[in-house]
């Protein structure tokens, strides 16, 4: 049976069409975006595990919560597995979700053909109807393989975890045959839900202004993954007292709707609200099922043939001015001409890259549901500018936007644009200078401080007054300088100029570094400065703090060697034995 499919495989992929479907599959693995750009190339099986991980990491977690020793020694080893489990299984389904729509966000341009296919596909003898149907396809495959392996995992040890001390093994057909039938419906309709907003607007929009919407779109439904993943520490609880009111409020919410149709595969159909719950799922999939496809029908043709009458536009709009009004601020800060022309080039790669637009995107709405959900988490949210001074969790929201936005720009700068334009650094840098640091760091205080500070001053100043608004920006500001020459200690390259970073041994000590990092950043010092501001001359205390850690920051370059302070354009690869 084998090698009867793998002949049948082989004698497909040879013909026009098996041909297509190949190509359309590996170029959404592999990059569709700006012919010349450097794309990270991941590979299949390295997409595969990261997709499958969250998953995978969740569901072995569960072992210890729902094993029988466990609940026995917890005073509880008789317990109603369709009940207990709601949290988590609204947890699996918001996971599904936002991994599946995070996946689809991140593919969304190879979704489309583009110039180079086009140019690579027209001169051949293939007819439009052919490469629709390949393209679709490829679409329909993507979503299969991200619905399967987004939930493979939890679809063998949740079920397991839960109900595999159980004597039953009906109520293990049961329970598994609920949990799967939810987390893949939800799975799909993440996909097609972001499939869909994509075709519409490629369908309705002119496809210079498409490009430009298209990224506003998608740092819109990030933020609503996000909230979604958010939702998950407050909504599942009520849920499990079974409160019908209560339940209506929140049925607005997918994950609500899709967990119906697992209680109704348990139940039996037995709870009249799941039922109503499942109805709205199973339709709400068919709905976004139906508008992606007759969206993609709709704007295919129309976009494929007029490809080569568009011209090639940036994400955001370009300003026609012969002189900058930032020209005079420009040259205060970068005063040598190599650190200007460099500034001028990172800025415009940031704003004009969509790969690298979209990480900074991403990180900013991370930063926006972060704070929404530390004002949220308030014990008493309608006393957060009530009181005689800001409370920590107000105080935390700049400092939260802050550390994602400069960590989002950091993680940026190590992404090439195209490597094969850096050679005119090379030529014109001298290595030994280091004006990669001073050029890194203007660009995160100039992108993030500009806005953030004012900000931050006036909604204080608004509610506590001229001397809180002060502090807390002064504050701000420090620390966010502080934080920059913390993410900068190592730097020596110009953004967007570098080869991709190698993976080594450390990677997952510095994530965890960035954890703590913002874990300090966001919930200590905002405390701190809560702590200083019921007596202002208690703010003193910052001086030291952060005068110690420049000085640290200092003596550290001070001992790096000069090998490890020139400018480089490679990045060293890990030895291997």
């Amino acid at each position: 049976m084998k090698k009867f499919i793998q002949a049948r495989w082989q004698i497909f992929s040879q013909t026009p069409f098996g041909c297509l479907l190949r190509l359309f599959i590996a170029r959404m693995f592999h990059g569709g975006g700006e012919p010349g750009a450097e794309e990270l190339d991941l590979g299949i099986g390295v997409i595969v595990i990261m997709l499958a991980m969250p998953g995978i990491l969740v569901s072995l977690l569960m072992f210890e919560k729902y094993g029988s020793l466990i609940r026995f020694l917890r005073g509880n080893p008789i317990f109603d597995p369709y009940t207990a489990t709601m949290p988590d299984e609204y947890f699996f389904l918001v996971l599904s979700l936002v991994v599946t729509g995070a996946a689809a966000l991140w593919r969304w341009d190879a979704l489309f053909l583009d110039r180079r296919d086009y140019t690579n596909l027209v001169p051949l003898p293939l007819s439009l109807r052919a490469i629709f149907f390949a393209n679709l396809a490829a679409i329909l495959a993507l979503a299969a393989l991200f619905t399967i392996v987004v939930n493979a995992a939890s679809l063998l040890f949740f079920p397991m975890a839960v109900v595999g001390s159980q004597n039953s093994f009906a109520v293990w057909i049961r329970f598994t045959l609920g949990h799967a039938v939810a987390v893949f419906t939800a799975s799909a309709f993440s996909f097609f839900a972001v499939f869909a907003l994509a075709g519409l607007l490629m369908a309705v929009l002119p496809a210079a202004l498409f490009r430009r919407v298209s990224h506003a779109a998608r740092f819109i439904v990030a933020i609503g993954l996000l909230a979604l993943l958010a939702s998950s520490f407050t909504v599942p609880y009520p849920l499990t007292q079974l409160s019908v009111p209560l339940a209506h409020k929140i049925a607005a919410l997918p994950p609500v709707s899709f967990l119906g149709l697992a209680r109704t595969i348990w139940l039996k159909g037995a709870d009249p609200f799941a039922a109503t719950m499942s109805r709205a799922a199973i339709s709400a999939v068919a709905l976004a099922i139906l508008i992606a496809l007759v969206a993609y029908a709709l704007s295919f043709r129309r976009s494929f043939i007029r490809i080569p009458e568009m011209a090639d536009a940036g994400p955001l709009p370009r300003f026609r001015h012969s002189v900058s009004p930032l020209a005079p601020l420009h040259k205060a800060i970068f005063r040598a001409a190599p650190q200007r022309a460099c500034y001028h080039f990172v800025a415009r790669t940031l704003l004009r890259s969509d790969g690298h637009l979209q990480i900074l995107l991403g990180f900013a709405a991370l930063g926006l549901v972060l704070s929404a959900e530390a004002l949220s988490s308030a014990p008493n949210p309608r006393s957060l500018v009530t009181t005689q001074t800001p409370s920590a969790e107000f105080l935390s929201i700049p400092f939260t936007l802050a550390y994602c936005v400069i960590l989002g720009i950091r993680f940026a700068f190590g992404m090439p644009v195209d490597l094969r334009a850096n050679w005119i650094f090379r030529y014109w840098l001298d290595p030994n200078q280091q004006d990669a640091r001073a050029i890194a760091r203007r660009v995160l205080l100039l992108f993030s401080l500009p806005w953030l500070a004012p900000a931050a001053f006036f909604s204080i100043l608004f509610f506590w007054g001229w001397t809180a608004a002060l502090l807390h920006t002064a504050i701000l500001i420090a620390c966010t300088v502080v934080l920059i020459e913390l993410l900068l200690i190592r730097f020596r390259k110009i953004p967007f100029t570098c080869s991709y970073p190698s993976f080594q041994s450390h990677s997952a000590l510095i994530f965890a570094a960035y954890l703590f990092g913002f874990l300090f950043f966001t919930d200590y010092l905002p405390q701190m400065e809560h702590w200083s501001m019921l007596n202002p001359w208690q703010t003193i205390v910052f001086a030291p703090l952060l005068a110690l850690t420049l000085l640290a920051v200092r003596q550290y370059r001070k001992q790096m060697l000069d090998m490890d302070k020139q400018l480089i354009f490679e990045e060293p690869r890990a030895s291997t034995f």
